[in-house]
């Protein structure tokens, strides 16, 4: 479901809301000094698409179903402050392949979304699904090309994604490097213990368990341009 995603945001473009700037090495275009940037974001929120995750997920008719992150306010150290918009995340849901296949309650003609399952499988083409983000500090508006993306652990204790990519605009520093770290900390929802990590590993086995919103931690989640 991080495909759902943050489904970003992530994000980003999860995203943005939600979201970090941390800088990363990369070349400036035309003599410009490389950027090194880090902000660090306001407590946001992921919200998935209804009713939420869970170890069986949600059938549906629909090809498609969408998750949103909100808008955020970044704190750039000398940079200054920035901002990031709230971001609705689309993703393609997976299709009933026969009776309660590939998912619990599936049917021909029938699609399955929201599961854990494919939350974990689809972290690592997230990024094909936030293509593009932006973010502003100050009077400049920030914009960047996703190429990748994966699951992360963060500070050892918090499940979480990042997102690579490259500065697109503003045009002296296209090409540098960035790279978005989303940590979940809090969460809400039935049968949720307000800690994502926990409630995500147990989801599987608990189908009392849905997850509809996650909390983004502003003190791990972050994004770098350099």
């Amino acid at each position: 479901m991080i495909r759902k995603l943050l489904m970003v945001a992530a994000a980003i473009a999860i995203p943005l809301g939600g979201i970090a700037v941390t800088a990363v090495t990369g070349s400036a275009v035309a003599g410009a000094t490389p950027l090194a940037i880090t902000c660090h974001l306001s407590a946001g929120t992921v919200t998935f698409a209804t009713p939420g995750l869970s170890g069986n997920g949600s059938i549906t008719s629909a090809t498609t179903s969408s998750s949103s992150t909100s808008a955020e306010t970044l704190s750039c150290g000398s940079a200054g402050t920035g901002s990031s918009s709230g971001q609705s995340i689309v993703t393609d849901n997976t299709a009933c392949t026969g009776t309660n296949a590939p998912e619990p309650g599936c049917t021909l003609g029938q699609y399955s979304y929201d599961t854990v399952g494919g939350f974990t499988s689809g972290s690592s083409t997230l990024w094909t699904r936030l293509s593009k983000f932006k973010f502003k500090i100050g009077t400049t508006t920030y914009k960047a090309k996703s190429s990748s993306s994966k699951q992360t652990v963060c500070g050892g204790i918090e499940g979480g994604f990042v997102i690579k990519g490259k500065l697109t605009a503003p045009a002296a520093h296209a090409g540098e490097a960035t790279k978005l770290v989303v940590c979940f900390s809090g969460d809400s929802g039935s049968h949720t213990t307000d800690n994502f990590t926990t409630d995500f590993g147990n989801a599987s086995s608990n189908p009392l368990i849905v997850i509809a919103t996650a909390g983004i931690d502003p003190t791990l989640s972050k994004v770098k341009i350099s």
